[in-house]
């Protein structure tokens, strides 16, 4: 009996050592790429300070993780008029638009979206309306594209079922006859 129970134990030994290496090191967890300057977005000022960063860092993983999955953008009236791309804009394309202006302005500095003249405004329990005005600034490497616009935009943003706020509805405005943000994506969407 006492040495089928010392075998029983040895084998039960040998089986744990052989299947689980619980003193050995394990390779490191690599950090979440290009991770930035986010904030879990417990608050709606904290998705405008994403935005904000996402833009400065050309952050694409960020400025996606901002955005909510039914994300509408409403142009400016004169470029939807020239643009046909917005027919159809959907979060898609504000993905890939992000992602060609960032291809384009990758080794160049000084990228910058200033917000002036803001209000947030509450709507509901869940949801908050930021209207300001904007000057953004991209060094990008297309000539023929401005890499400074300003205009003035609304977005509504909404909180979750999981409680983290996301920019849900952008409506954009000119100011006069200045290059707008829409003209900009337009452009990077070709």
């Amino acid at each position: 009996m006492i040495r089928s129970r010392a075998i029983l134990s040895l084998s039960a030994v040998a089986v744990l050592l052989a299947g689980c290496s619980l003193f050995s090191t394990r390779d490191p967890e690599t950090p979440l790429e290009n991770s930035g300057s986010y904030v879990q977005p417990d608050t709606p000022e904290q998705v405008i300070e994403n935005v904000q960063n996402a833009v400065s860092e050309l952050n694409t993983f960020n400025y996606r993780r901002s955005l909510a999955d039914d994300f509408v953008f409403r142009p400016t009236a004169s470029a939807l008029a020239r643009e046909s791309v917005f027919f159809s804009w959907s979060r898609a394309q504000e993905e890939q638009y992000f992602t060609a202006l960032t291809a384009a302005a990758a080794l160049n500095t000084g990228h910058n979206l200033q917000l002036n003249d803001q209000t947030l405004t509450l709507l509901g329990a869940d949801e908050f309306v930021f209207d300001a005005t904007y000057v953004l600034t991209i060094n990008h490497r297309r000539a023929e594209v401005p890499t400074q616009v300003q205009g003035r935009m609304q977005w509504v943003i909404k909180q979750g079922t999981d409680g983290l706020w996301a920019l849900l509805d952008w409506t954009d405005q000119e100011l006069g006859n200045e290059q707008s943000w829409s003209d900009l994506k337009a452009e990077f969407t070709k």
